[in-house]
């Protein structure tokens, strides 16, 4: 029973606060269990609902103690004459008994109610690891991306390198294509003439082929480094503005992380200032339980279940006091007469005092509250039944939910992490053959972008699979046990 703790509560508050915490499958282990103890320890909302407990184990002593014993005093302004003298004063004294087992009912209502407040203290502290845990996750999570983000910038800049190489290289090829052009252009030229046979016609012809056929050429040469010019310069301002949209991206995720370390720092009831290192790394982490076992675990082991029964268990005993209250109280004192001498009085016991046991009994004729005490218990009871039945098929849905984003989860884990691979293959193939031939710029830029947004849908199914193992964690009350 809760009432035999009473005695010790002052040791609860270390046994309480001290939790033993789950292993977690990170190089950082203690760092997260750090953080949890801490939070345990600081939680003002945990503090309180632990109070709260405290505060209701305090019933227990108070609606299982007897009432107070009533004394009354009498005092005769002029003495009455009595057989045994003059009577001046009377002290009665007189305690009152519930009927017998009305206590010991009080007493176990008071107890399941406060093991009700226990439970809630204990679905409160489930709560505050499931945040802080899913916090920890959220601040991985962000990392990582900033250091994706980073490195995505980096490789622009290099990318932004080789297409001002590029970029600066046409006018050179340019003359020497016109060079070759013209080489070639002689040589075709050449030939025509030594295939005319001579003569004034085919030295006409021969002399002004090659000034046409030159002049087209170097226009097409011109026209040619012109192109590669603009292609160049397009290449670069695109460049350019990838960079600046991923180091906006950036700018955000640093101040997404700086909002979540704020939230994660109020969890813990400390200054939202503190910086929160990790060193951990993404990882996997393990599901507490099969998962066909998991919607038994938590119909077992939720606390709120274990809150209702409670609360059904209070009302029984409830109903069962209300009962015995309807029964007479008993009581038992002493009256005691202060007798004086009397003059005159020849009586052996002239003025001695008297002592008279006393024996009261209650009369509750009036049942219609008693009757009323008793109904409101068996409607609780019922209301708590009720509950607990909801309650039930509400967490047989969240189970579900939870089914739904593990596999879900899962499923997302195994495709972005294949088709980052692939994305990043293809990325490698075509900057060779961008470095080499400074073709398919465009789809350099747009498959890095694939790499990039794959990572970042791989990350967020980690996050999410193990936000949602610390959710089941939650509901199965893994953390108190």
């Amino acid at each position: 029973m809760y009432f035999n703790r009473l005695s010790t509560y002052s040791l609860l508050i270390p046994l309480f606060l001290i939790f033993t915490l789950l292993p977690f499958q990170s190089n950082a282990q203690e760092t997260l269990n750090d953080y949890l103890e801490t939070a345990a320890k600081n939680n003002p909302d945990l503090i309180v609902a632990f109070n709260q407990y405290l505060a209701s184990l305090e019933k227990v002593p108070q609606v299982g103690a007897l009432p107070d014993p009533q004394a009354s005093f009498g005092f005769f302004i002029k003495p009455m004459a009595i057989v045994a003298g003059s009577q001046v004063g009377n002290i009665q004294v007189m305690q009152m008994f519930p009927w017998f087992g009305t206590l010991k009912l009080a007493k176990d209502e008071a107890s399941e109610m406060a093991n009700a407040r226990y439970e809630v203290f204990n679905a409160a502290k489930a709560d505050l690891f499931y945040q802080v845990k899913a916090n920890w996750y959220q601040l991985l999570k962000l990392d990582r991306e900033i250091i994706l983000v980073n490195e995505n910038i980096e490789l622009l800049e290099s990318l932004e390198k080789l297409v001002m190489v590029k970029f600066q290289s046409p006018a050179t090829s340019g003359s020497s294509t016109g060079s070759t052009g013209s080489n070639l252009t002689n040589t075709t030229s050449s030939g025509n003439m030594n295939a005319s046979g001579g003569g004034m016609g085919g030295m006409k012809s021969a002399q002004s082929a090659p000034t046409q056929t030159t002049g087209n050429m170097q226009a097409s040469s011109m026209s040619s480094g012109m192109e590669n010019k603009t292609s160049g310069l397009q290449d670069v301002l695109r460049v350019k503005m990838e960079i600046l949209d991923q180091q906006n991206k950036l700018a955000l995720l640093i101040d997404q992380r700086k909002t979540t370390e704020v939230g994660f720092n109020a969890l813990l009831n400390r200054d939202q200032n503190i910086s929160v290192e990790i060193s951990d790394s993404l990882e996997i982490q393990p599901l507490p339980a099969e998962k066909l076992a998991i919607v038994d675990s938590i119909l077992a082991n939720n606390p709120m279940l274990a809150m209702l029964e409670s609360e059904v268990s209070s009302y029984k005993a409830m109903e069962q006091k209300a009962k015995k209250m309807g029964l007479p109280m008993m009581g038992v004192g002493l009256n005691y007469m202060i007798n004086q001498k009397r003059e005159g009085n020849t009586y052996m016991m002239n003025g001695t005092d008297m002592v008279m046991p006393m024996f009261s009994v209650s009369i509750p004729i009036y049942r219609k509250k008693y009757n009323a005490m008793q109904s409101e218990a068996r409607l609780m009871q019922e209301a708590g039944k009720q509950q607990t039945i909801g309650l039930q098929n509400n967490l047989k849905v969240q189970y579900r939910s939870f089914i739904q984003n593990l596999n879900d989860a899962e499923r997302r884990m195994n495709l972005y992490n294949e088709q980052e691979e692939l994305a990043r293959k293809t990325t490698d193939l075509l900057l060779a053959g961008f470095a080499t031939t400074g073709t398919d710029y465009e789809e350099v830029l747009r498959m890095q972008y694939k790499v990039l947004d794959y990572a970042f849908k791989y990350i967020e199914a980690i996050t999410d699979y193990n936000t949602s193992v610390a959710m089941a964690e939650k509901l199965m009350n893994s953390v108190n046990k």
